[in-house]
């Protein structure tokens, strides 16, 4: 199924295999997502400050660090933000109680919708079958209290299971409800011990020191990224309209349109770069912090092994409808066996694409690799929290009809494209 050939960059010996890309380890031959001896200035800057944080905290460890101006300019930079959207109503109101009527109205009008596009998103829970609540899994919860306490969070108040390969932690609605995000496929993928270190990461997110995930900050980037979107596309079509009638009195208009819309956008990105940059270390420093509290609660490896399988055994929506619709609700139980058959030079591609795809400066996150490199060197042997056999198959019972529905559903649907 594979055999070996010489690299034509370098001459390295390098696998060839029909099933997965051709690359080299030694030169990066053929790894895709950039062209050696291409990068850019941004990727040039990103790799110097990842290598400088990296350093720093494998030599000093990931306590939280003060960096309170930072903290201090990232939430009075949201708080502007958020005066801005409060601006723009109070000036719709203005223009209209100044002008009463028809001008004054459609004058208000971009300023609500401004104000609309930029209001805080606090996120709403839906009444959906994923959800699990405290009294619907106990042994789940149990194991969710047991975790929190150890890395210092508040109790979770309700699981919401969902199909994508990731996890998370937030706050939703007025009440702030705290929710934990559960990607079935990722959880598939892990072991007891590495599930542990899943989820002692993901709580340590409410007290692991990112900015970003206040409240105060969360909702002004979300919003930001909103309107920035929207400016992007009202900018673009405004400069088509012009370019395929330029002589109409409606091209003028839309060009106009244009203008606006990105001097206003100008000024948001601007309000948007400023904030990204003084809480973009704070980020990945909470980043590491969360990765330190599931090493010491799971144990170094299998810490690594889950920070690994984020990268390493992603599926996406598509292959796992496939795979539903093909298995059904037993699905689930293949997804180990089937990343355990990809061969270890797919596993270091994946790897070290993922390293150059996060090549920004402001991405949240620092590379996997270093991540992993930084777990195993805190060399924690062995976990505060063991998931005994007993209890990870009472969890995975609670979890069980969640998984189910989750795999019918998307077997359902690839289904009905395929017979579209």
């Amino acid at each position: 199924m594979s055999s070996h050939t010489p690299c034509p960059r370098c001459a390295a010996d390098i696998v060839r295999d029909g099933r997965y890309a051709v690359w080299c380890p030694s030169c990066e031959w053929n790894l895709g997502a950039e062209p050696p001896g291409r990068r850019s200035l941004g990727a040039v800057l990103a790799d110097r400050l990842t290598a400088g944080q990296h350093a720093h905290v494998l030599r000093r460890g990931a306590a939280l660090e003060g960096g309170g101006l930072s903290r201090a300019a990232a939430m009075l930079l949201a708080a502007l933000i958020h005066l801005v959207t409060a601006a723009c109503v109070v000036a719709a109101v203005a223009v209209v109680v100044a002008v009463p009527n028809i001008v004054g109205v459609l004058s208000a009008v971009p300023l609500l919708g401004t104000a609309w596009l930029m209001r805080p998103r606090l996120g709403r829970l839906p009444a959906d079958r994923h959800l699990l609540r405290r009294d619907r899994a106990p042994r789940l919860f149990g194991l969710l209290d047991r975790i929190g306490a150890e890395v210092g969070a508040p109790p979770v108040d309700v699981v919401f299971v969902v199909a994508e390969h990731n996890a998370a932690f937030g706050r939703i609605g007025l009440r702030g409800r705290r929710t934990l995000y559960l990607g079935a496929p990722l959880w598939a993928m892990l072991d007891p011990q590495e599930k542990v270190a899943l989820l002692a990461h993901e709580l340590s997110h409410s007290s692991n020191g990112d900015v970003r995930a206040g409240r105060l900050t969360g909702t002004a980037i979300s919003a930001l990224e909103e309107v920035h979107e929207v400016v992007r596309a009202v900018a673009r079509g405004g400069r088509d309209s012009a370019e395929a009638t330029a002589q109409s009195v409606v091209a003028m208009l839309s060009l106009a349109l244009a203008a606006l819309m990105w001097l206003a956008g100008l000024a948001l990105r601007t309000l948007g770069f400023l904030l990204l940059a003084v809480s973009m270390r704070a980020a990945r420093q909470g980043e590491y912090v969360a990765d330190e509290r599931a090493a010491r609660l799971a144990s170094s490896e299998a810490a690594a092994g889950m920070l690994d399988r984020l990268v390493t055994a992603r599926i996406d929506t598509a292959e796992l409808s496939w795979l539903a619709a093909s298995f059904g609700t037993s699905v689930w139980t293949r997804l180990p066996d089937k990343h355990g058959q990809v061969p270890e030079h797919e596993l270091e591609r994946r790897r070290r694409l993922e390293a150059r795809a996060e090549r920004h400066v402001f991405h949240s996150h620092p590379p996997i690799r270093l991540r992993v490199e930084f777990v195993r060197s805190l060399g924690y042997a062995a976990p505060a929290v063991e998931l005994g056999e007993e209890e990870a198959a009472a969890v995975e019972a609670e979890l069980a009809p969640r998984f189910a529905t989750i795999a019918t559903v998307l077997g359902e649907e690839r289904r009905e494209v395929s017979y579209a």
